[in-house]
């Protein structure tokens, strides 16, 4: 055939980028059969449950920047016959599809949906679960809603907002991470709701979804450790937590003259004791921290000139007075000066004047009863020796074990990983992910969208830890974004390294033929590594 023989044209030009990626792990883990089955299709229209919410995961993983509500309009450029599935396009994810779903998410029972498709996950996940990573936030939304709470839906309603917007009103959600940061639980509650009651109650729902192993451990941050809340767990819970300073017996021991064995992190160093607060033996092991020092006594050295301040202002407070007798005026000064040890007294004196004793103004007349009266004067400084003293005992905070054959060391590592949960939250609360800012003007709506959020965030976890994991066990690499060699990249980083990645339709006379552009050999590698679930979009 000659060449001025062959039509060449394109059709088509469409968006995989990362979102194969995506929608691999997806059908890698099995979600599609447990969505169809928990929410099964009803009616003729073309698309099913599993498909729409992968859609949704598709959007919220984006990083688009795209509200909820200009979802069909970002479908319009996706190749979304290869990513969902075939004959599927964006006039088939429009509004009131997306609406219907959450709709029959929350009649499911959001927590319910999501505990059958961590199950799942489970049956493709083999590491298993040795700790759980227990935290809650909020989240503002716009707006007026319909008080459909009285059916048990969640109260948005105000509350403590963690982001300062005390105009808006919020909703909670608690969530567990495992020790890769994959959750393994979500539920939302009402914004109002103390985190002191849903972090007990979401350790306690965990354990009613699943069976673990008993030594499993499960941690939170001081919100968790209360009197009532340790004893609610009982000692068949294995926990670890965060002292609060609000424990009088805390305060003393951060204060205390401890020794100190340093950790294999130069960082830490840790004391510990045995103590028996909440009438549950336990060890709490005091961490000193360089860096937190670090931090801490930048705050410290800023506000002692505002505390010796207020120190000045109490004792010009008390040299106000007048004394019925020097035994008083005396006794005052001991009092500010042991409630005030910030300060040292460099002289003082007590001042002797009289009053008349009509309580008139005015030269006394001759023979006339005066009464005396006593006063403070006095200088005071900054005690030094107490100021080397309090930063001494900068850097350091308490953590709280019933797992009495823990040494110290391990308790902070395991602890260390409370960041993991804490970064979930980040991710959702991050301005890329927008599917966190709620538009929505139903309760349930939201709380099935919440359900939708953290699927996101355990598809996302997973796959970073499943490349990560692929990379070491090849002792292979990647390039960062400082073309450096890593085998631990964020997996944001390698949704940035598929940006440009199109689906190209050409028609070759008259007969269309599917080609992938801008693969390079990274990216192919990546896909190699991942599997065959995830090439087979790219392909």
């Amino acid at each position: 055939m000659k060449d001025e023989d062959v039509s060449l044209e394109i059709d088509s030009i469409k968006t995989i980028d990362h979102l194969g990626i995506v929608a691999g792990t997806f059908h890698k883990l099995g979600l599609a059969p447990i969505i169809d089955r928990a929410i099964p299709k009803i009616g003729q229209h073309q698309i099913s449950s599993s498909q729409i919410l992968l859609a949704l995961i598709l959007n919220g993983l984006g990083f688009t920047e795209r509200r909820l509500y200009l979802f069909p309009e970002y479908c319009k450029h996706l190749d979304l016959e290869r990513l969902i599935g075939p004959d599927i396009s964006a006039k088939n994810l429009n509004e009131s599809v997306i609406g219907r779903l959450l709709d029959k998410i929350y009649a499911y029972g959001p927590s319910k949906l999501f505990t059958d498709l961590v199950t799942q996950m489970f049956t493709v996940y083999k590491d298993g679960v040795q700790l759980c990573h227990v935290d809650t936030t909020n989240f503002s939304v716009h707006g007026e809603y319909g008080n459909e709470s009285g059916d048990g839906c969640i109260k948005i309603t105000k509350g403590h907002p963690k982001d300062k917007r005390w105009d808006l009103n919020r909703f909670a959600l608690s969530m567990v991470v495992n020790q890769h940061g994959i959750p393994i639980f979500a539920r939302a509650h009402d914004g109002n709701e103390s985190d002191k009651e849903v972090l007990v109650q979401t350790i306690l729902s965990l354990q009613d979804s699943f069976t673990f192993d008993p030594d499993v451990i499960f941690m939170g941050d001081s919100a968790l450790y209360t009197d009532k809340n340790i004893k609610t767990l009982g000692p068949e819970t294995r926990w670890i937590s965060n002292v609060p300073a609000t424990i009088n017996e805390m305060t003393e021991l951060l204060k205390s003259d401890l020794l100190f064995t340093p950790t294999s992190d130069p960082r830490y160093s840790c004391s510990s004791v045995d103590s028996h607060y909440g009438g549950v033996p336990q060890k709490w092991i005091v961490v000193s921290s360089e860096e937190m020092k670090a931090r801490e006594l930048k705050t410290f050295e800023k506000n002692l000139p505002v505390r010796f301040k207020a120190a000045l202002k109490g004792l010009k407070q008390i040299s106000k007075v007048c004394y019925a007798c020097e035994t008083d005026a005396n006794n005052a000064l001991l009092r500010y000066l042991n409630e005030t040890p910030l300060v040292k007294l460099v002289d003082s004196r007590i001042k002797v004047s009289y009053k008349r004793e009509n309580g008139k103004k005015g030269r006394p007349k001759a023979g006339e009863t005066l009464i005396p009266q006593y006063s403070i004067d006095a200088r005071v400084e900054l005690a030094q020796d107490f100021v080397e003293s309090e930063k001494q005992y900068l850097g350091r905070f308490i953590l709280a074990t019933n797992v009495l054959s823990l040494d110290s060391e391990t308790v902070l590592n395991h602890y260390k990983g409370q960041m993991l949960v804490e970064k979930g939250f980040r991710f959702l609360k991050d301005k890329s992910f927008r599917v966190a800012e709620v538009y929505l003007k139903s309760e349930k709506r939201i709380e099935a969208l919440c359900m939708v959020m953290v699927l996101c965030l355990m598809v996302y976890s997973y796959t970073e830890m499943l490349l990560r994991k692929r990379l070491k066990e090849e002792d292979e690499t990647v390039l960062n974004q400082k073309k450096k060699p890593t085998s631990r990249p964020t997996l944001k980083w390698i949704f940035f390294k598929f940006r440009e990645i199109k689906s190209c339709i050409i028609s070759v006379n008259d007969a269309l033929h599917s080609s992938i552009q801008n693969l390079d050999r990274e990216l192919l590698k990546i896909l190699r590594l991942l599997g065959p679930e995830y090439e087979k979009f790219y392909c």
